[in-house]
């Protein structure tokens, strides 16, 4: 009965929240995760101590049946007391929020979801994979999301946003690097800022990804790489950047992709991908 009244309270309290369209998702995660917390430690308690009857049973019993009883449940959930107290450990720590690309074992996905015992990660293959968190704690996170905190500083602004490659530290260009290309650079982050302005977005998502081309044609193809480009700038709200990293028996492309929103990414990064492969086999 316990159980059933707590578990009501939680959908209304769920829902209590989602009607509150000032609180950020972020600050939504964290007051569920404190109130699932305190309602799972309130249950325990009188599961244990919420037995007036105990008290009518002589006291050696008692104590067997409580020692009994509390060596049975520590055995049963002491797994998901290990997923309790890492995901306790997680929103102390706070390493990726609801939305936020990360990679985690290996899997690069977007976050959906982020529970008392696990956090739900929907991959750019469209697969859904459940990570413990206890699994997450002992793992490496890879978190690919920009958070922007003073957003109205440009110059902050394109100092979180720019790669290596952008700034000149790990390139190999094709050409020089000119004063014409980099006043168009400037121009592109330029505007890309305004729109962070104007929908008063407090994240950048990124995402990367590597490309091999061959050396026949190579010029004829990396202009049409470049129309491509040009083609999702209106998808992803900037046009996506790439530089030559390595040179060896092929060519090796870096992409980068810049975007407000992870649907986009979600949906048009394999599209982009896709029409990449077509210039890159078709001569």
């Amino acid at each position: 009965m316990i159980g059933a009244i707590f578990y009501v309270v939680n959908y209304f309290f769920n829902i209590l929240l989602s009607a509150i369209p000032k609180l950020s998702v972020r600050g939504r995660n964290k007051v569920v995760f404190i109130f699932r917390l305190a309602l799972v430690v309130s249950f325990i308690y009188l599961i244990i101590n919420g037995f007036p009857s105990f008290t009518s049973i002589p006291n050696e019993y008692s104590a067997i049946i409580t020692g009994s009883l509390s060596t049975a449940l520590a055995f049963a959930t002491s797994g998901i007391f290990s997923n309790y107290i890492a995901g306790l450990l997680i929103w102390v720590i706070d390493p990726f929020d609801i939305g936020d690309i990360v990679k985690v074992k290996g899997q690069k996905g977007i976050v959906r979801s982020i529970t008392l015992t696990r956090v739900i990660i929907e991959t750019f293959d469209r697969i859904i994979i459940e990570i413990s968190n206890s699994e997450l704690v002992s793992s490496i996170i890879l978190n690919y999301s920009i958070k922007l905190k003073r957003k109205k500083n440009y110059m902050r602004f394109k100092k979180l946003v720019r790669s290596p490659q952008e700034i000149g530290n790990a390139r190999l260009d094709i050409d020089v690097y000119n004063e014409a290309k980099r006043k168009e650079s400037e121009e592109e982050l330029n505007q890309f800022h305004e729109k962070v302005l104007e929908n008063n977005s407090n994240v950048v998502h990124s995402f990367n990804f590597k490309m091999d081309v061959p050396y026949h044609q190579f010029r004829i193809k990396v202009a049409e790489i470049e129309e491509i480009c040009q083609k999702y700038k209106g998808v992803f709200g900037i046009k996506p950047k790439f530089h030559v990293i390595d040179f060896g028996n092929k060519i090796i492309l870096k992409f980068r992709i810049l975007t407000l929103s992870e649907s986009s990414l979600l949906v048009y990064q394999s599209k982009m991908v896709e029409d990449l492969y077509k210039i890159i086999l078709k001569h």
